[in-house]
């Protein structure tokens, strides 16, 4: 049974189609809220050329349940369907899936950047960063191999600051910081010691007063500032990662005193509250934790998901960032970023998932994740196979690849009223 479409906005009239065997066997059609819990209402219904037709109004945000009720000579049953109602302006944004932050042979991975966007789009997702450490040009390969073989997968530059300058390990407690989409390096506009030393100073004096009694010491802090400040100079958009990695020491990575003032002062646009598996779960848990409670004291962050993949066999496709964007593009990507339409998701066992995100957003993901994605992701997984074939036997595979283009826009358009 399969029912078109599955997304529609609130108090307008939707046409619907259902696809139904048993036509002549249904009895009546139900459609009730699964949150307003004394929304229920009968629709009725015509039939033609075997598909039931009905028009209905979704007043209620959130998940709706079309029940049609079947009738045979010895018995009843029932079955059911699924839609999302939202509103004006939630029902023109496109929900895209999306990783920003792995690693190639540019910096300590194991793969191509061509390889990665590959895995990337075989994985499902519709957008992706190369971050390697204080590296640019990876993720400017990437985005170059992608738009000359017309791969389906949007790549946004990027780079993983590591924000104490040629002290990757030993950060003194600055941490990590994810560039993306700015316009050029972040690192190598530290390549003039002198030029760097006196904006740091700068910084410092400027911020000093406001850090008085906070454990933080202003010229140290004052390299977190000025990689902020950078990115946001090259119209780039500055992303908090892994900030609760525990190191060799012991000792997380960044300094949690630096951690909340980042939180609750600076210009951050994101924070990667779910990162890299093959950290520990305390990095998962204290990173979300620290973050809710600065959340609920300050101004709001997008909540990130990210893999800090470092390979092909890396398990990317259990945590990943879900955006409600105006267009796939790197505009509309980082614009949800900074508006805060982002859910950070992790998948656990038996596809039980975890959401970081405002409460409406992560109920449309989980019911995305449930209707849309999965076919969503076979297709996208086909178009990477497709591309593999061409690369590996110089062969092409255009007409098909097209074919499943085609696919993926008509499985959209099911869905979608717009």
């Amino acid at each position: 049974m399969q029912i078109s479409p599955k997304i529609v906005e609130q108090d307008k009239s939707i046409k619907y189609t259902l696809n139904l065997r048993n036509i002549k066997h249904i009895e009546s059609i139900e459609i009730f809220s699964k949150n307003d819990y004394f929304h229920t209402s009968e629709v009725e219904y015509t039939i033609q050329d075997n598909m039931v037709l009905f028009t209905a109004t979704m007043s209620v945000i959130g998940e709706f349940i079309v029940k049609v009720n079947l009738s045979f000579d010895a018995y009843k049953k029932s079955k059911t369907l699924n839609l999302y109602c939202l509103d004006k302006n939630m029902i023109k944004l496109k929900p895209l899936k999306g990783d920003l932050h792995m690693h190639t042979i540019y910096s300590d991975g194991e793969r191509t950047p061509l390889a990665m966007c590959i895995h990337s789009l075989s994985l499902g997702l519709d957008f992706m960063s190369i971050t390697d450490h204080d590296c640019y040009e990876g993720s400017l390969e990437a985005i170059a191999k992608v738009k000359e073989s017309n791969i389906d997968i949007l790549v946004l530059p990027g780079e993983e600051i590591t924000v104490r300058k040629n002290e990757t390990v030993t950060s003194h407690g600055n941490g990590h910081m994810l560039s993306i989409n700015a316009n050029k390096s972040i690192d190598n506009q530290r390549t003039d010691s002198v030029i760097y030393a006196k904006e740091l100073e700068d910084i410092a004096e400027s911020i000093k007063d406001d850090l008085v009694g906070k454990n933080i010491e202003p010229l140290n802090y004052a390299r977190n500032i000025w990689a902020i400040n950078k990115v946001k100079e090259a119209n780039g958009i500055a992303i908090q990662c892994h900030p609760n990695w525990i190191y060799r020491n012991g000792k997380y990575h960044l300094n949690q005193p630096i951690y909340k003032e980042l939180l609750e002062s600076s210009n951050l646009d994101g924070v990667e509250v779910i990162g890299d598996i093959n950290k520990t779960e305390e990095n998962n848990n204290m990173g979300y934790l620290t973050y809710i409670e600065v959340k609920d004291k300050h101004k709001y962050l997008s909540p990130l998901a990210n893999t800090d993949a470092h390979d092909v066999d890396h398990n990317a496709r259990e945590r990943f960032t879900m955006v409600f964007a105006k267009d796939k593009t790197a505009e509309g990507i980082t614009g949800a970023i900074k508006d805060g339409f982002t859910c950070a998701i992790l998948r656990r066992e038996n596809d039980e998932h975890q959401f970081v995100g405002k409460s409406h957003l992560s109920h449309y993901a989980y019911f995305l994740i449930k209707e849309y994605f999965p076919k969503h992701k076979h297709l996208k997984h086909k178009l990477s196979q497709l591309y593999l074939d061409e690369f590996m036997n110089n062969t092409s595979f255009e007409n098909k690849i097209k074919t499943i283009k085609t696919r993926l826009k008509e499985h959209h358009n099911s869905f979608f009223t717009n």
